[in-house]
């Protein structure tokens, strides 16, 4: 069972007021909130064009990202990178921690480690948060279009 401080709590009281949905998680990084919402409440947790993530941003002063949560690992990886496309997801089990090795295009490597490394340190602690696994991120050259 998690335990939340006062402080997870503030942050998912305004959220919840902002939103009218509760997250079922969150990580915190140096720029961005994380929140995992279910599935259901997605549309409703970003709000109509998106008004409830520019909320969010005004009330925590912080980059704000709304992602679907799902109790498999690679679906909340996918859910996570949704703007990126992901080729592959290798689960192996190494001394009883799962490592997934995900890999991404050469030109979407930026996305997904995102400015300062935010991006990926953010996904990286959300699995080990709720999966007790890690993550490497693998990049595979595009192929030229042909003559």
């Amino acid at each position: 069972m998690v335990e939340f401080t006062e402080d997870d709590l503030k942050i998912f009281s305004s959220f919840e007021r902002v939103t009218r949905t509760m997250p079922t998680d969150y990580i915190s990084t140096e720029s961005s909130l994380v929140f995992l919402v279910s599935p259901e409440s997605l549309g409703k947790a970003i709000g109509k064009k998106a008004s409830n993530i520019e909320k969010l941003k005004r009330v925590f002063r912080k980059r704000v990202i709304v992602v679907a949560d799902s109790n498999d690992p690679e679906a909340l990886l996918r859910n996570f990178y949704g703007n990126i496309k992901i080729h592959s997801v290798e689960i192996r089990n190494v001394m009883g921690e799962d490592n997934l090795i995900i890999t991404v295009d050469e030109k979407d490597r930026g996305i997904a480690i995102g400015k300062s490394g935010d991006r990926i340190k953010a996904i990286k602690n959300l699995l080990k948060k709720k999966f007790n696994a890690t993550l490497q991120l693998k990049t595979r050259r595009s192929m030229p279009d042909s003559f």
